[in-house]
């Protein structure tokens, strides 16, 4: 896995998006309580290192690419970080998911972000397991300029919201 330094550039853009379009950093209402007021960098130290949600981020090309994944999305998957990011993204979900798959980017693409998502996803191996909970958003970097798509999404095993 990459360290927080190589990817607080791209966990930058990720949560400067996610705050553009659901008004709160990335992982508040999530963070241990020690955490709530922590700077930015700690807090997304902790959302790439030690968050129970996966964050996963894809690109823009025709066949998109995982970009950028924290530390829950590569024990989720079975995937070492590396082989995460270079696996096509339509390949997180199952053969039978795909459409259904492809149809929920196209509505984050058109209104910029969506919540409430649920669905089935495919660890290596084939192993099935369930999401909950999804927020998905588009990724612009400083200069506005579109990077991806990103998600927070919770697996039906990982504990719920801290109160």
């Amino acid at each position: 896995m990459k360290t927080i330094h190589e990817v607080m550039p791209l966990l930058k853009w990720i949560d400067a998006s996610y705050q553009q379009y659901f008004k709160k950093p990335l992982g508040i209402g999530s963070l241990p309580p020690h955490l709530e007021h922590a700077s930015d960098p700690t807090r997304l130290a902790w959302v790439h290192t030690e968050a129970p949600f996966m964050v996963l981020a894809q690109d823009t090309q025709a066949e998109p690419l995982f970009f950028y994944s924290n530390a829950a999305a590569s024990q989720q998957f079975g995937y070492s970080a590396e082989e995460l990011l270079q696996m096509p993204a339509r390949l997180s979900a199952p053969p039978d998911g795909q459409e259904h798959r492809a149809a929920l980017l196209r509505v984050v693409e058109e209104r910029g972000s969506m919540t409430g998502y649920s669905g089935i996803r495919v660890a290596k191996g084939g192993k099935l397991f369930r999401i909950r909970d999804s927020e998905l958003w588009l990724i612009h970097d400083a200069q506005k300029n579109r990077r991806g798509m990103g998600a927070l999404v919770w697996t039906e095993s990982a504990p719920g919201r801290i109160p």
